[in-house]
């Protein structure tokens, strides 16, 4: 009997050095990644509890970077367009456009609820100003 002990307690030592193991190589994969992260952002090393102005700068620079490289990204994705781009009236009398056919449906689906349940619009309350 002594000798299966001896065999589980083997097994289990294995079993417990296998997952110890593949938690520690886990942690030092996910300590690389970080690692590698941060190479060119040296505001995420900082230990203060403010950053320091060179991190500022070098945030700040590396945001703009980034934000140009999206922006040029999107541009080279969105297709062509044919005429001139819309302008900003045009689009704020089209989200109105829009605004006002989602109220009318809106008012339409109510009042098909209020027949269907036969019960009566409130009266309309006088504005307040």
């Amino acid at each position: 009997m002594a000798l299966d002990v001896n065999r589980w307690l083997k097994y289990a030592k294995a079993r417990i050095d296998d997952a110890v193991g593949s938690g520690n190589r886990s942690l030092d994969r996910l300590e690389a990644e970080q690692e590698a992260n941060a190479a060119d952002k040296p505001w995420l090393r900082s230990s203060g509890e403010a950053p320091t102005l060179d991190e500022a700068r070098a945030r700040i620079e590396w945001e703009a970077q980034r934000q140009a490289d999206q922006a040029k990204a999107e541009a080279e994705a969105a297709p062509p367009s044919s005429g001139a781009a819309p302008t900003e009236d045009t689009a704020a009398s089209q989200a109105k456009l829009q605004l006002e056919a989602q109220e009318q449906a809106s008012a339409d689906r109510l009042a098909a609820i209020r027949a269907e349940l036969g019960v009566e619009a409130p009266p309309e309350a006088p504005p307040t100003s």
